[in-house]
This record gives structure tokens, sequence and C-alpha cells, in this order.
């Protein structure tokens, strides 16, 4: 359960998966629907939720191959117009950590270290997309029922 409720985490929380990464978000579109956008958004936590079985999360490479999926798709979709260039760069931030998260990162990264390695205006990017995502697509938990919910 801990690894569906870190990789859960590491995208509610945006900024604790922005790190120094590399490689995504930066091409991606910027005049993607709100509805297409939070859909795609959400979408982690629904394929998490279902692909627990029994009560219990999927493996660390499921959860690893959703995760990433999860992010090539938000990259493809890219964001609304009208976004903040705060909360686009907390976007694109957060794909690029994604795109360098590995099994072994994953296995060994805890809540406690989410965002421990950012800088101030990292954190603020970060903040701002949180926010963005939130106040627009409202929050991605809410549709789960509570046994469903990554834990």
């Amino acid at each position: 359960m801990k690894h569906a409720l870190l990789a859960a985490s590491l995208v509610l929380v945006a900024g604790g998966v922005v790190a120094c990464g590399g490689g995504g978000g930066g091409g991606a579109p910027a005049d993607a629907s709100k509805a297409e956008f939070c859909d795609g958004y959400q979408s982690l936590f629904t394929d998490l939720a279902a692909m627990s079985k029994d009560g219990e999360a999927p493996g660390d490479e499921e959860t690893l191959e959703a995760v990433k999926s999860w992010a090539k798709n938000l990259e493809d979709i890219g964001t609304p117009e009208g976004i903040s260039d705060d909360a686009r760069e907390g976007f694109e931030l957060t794909l690029d950590e994604v795109s360098d998260l590995d099994i072994e990162e994953l296995k060994k990264t805890s809540l406690e270290d989410l965002g421990a390695d950012i800088s101030d205006d990292e954190k603020k990017q970060a903040e701002a997309f949180t926010t963005y995502v939130t106040d627009s697509c409202g929050n991605p938990l809410e549709d789960l029922m509570p046994s469903d919910a990554p834990s």
C-alpha cells in the first residue's frame, strides 16, 4: 500500500516530486480543454484504485508504470490556456521528475522526503500548480470510495 500512497502523494503534492529532473513537460501543449486536462490529471488515482486487488495496492513495477504512463498522457494533453506561468512551471517540473523516477527511487522515497531538495522558486511553482489543479479540477481522491483510495 505504501507505494500506491506515495505515487498518489507525488501527484497530489506536486512540490514533492520536483527536483532537478530533465526531459518532460516543456513541449506539452498549452491549449488543452480544462475538462481534458482534469480528466487526465485525475486518471492516475482511478487507475491505481482499479489496479488494487482485495485491498492490496499494485506492486512497485505496476505503480511505477502507472505513474509514468499518467505523466506521458498528461504531457500529451498539456495545460489549459490561462494557467499561470508559475503553475505551468510546476506542471513541467512534476513531469520532469516523474520521467526520471525509477523503481529504486520509488522504493526508497518516503513521504517525509517529498520536497526536501527543491528551491524556494520550485516550491512556489509547485504550490501554484497544486492550487491550480485543486481549484480547476477538485480533489482527485474525492470521487474514490474510501476503500478505493490508495493507502
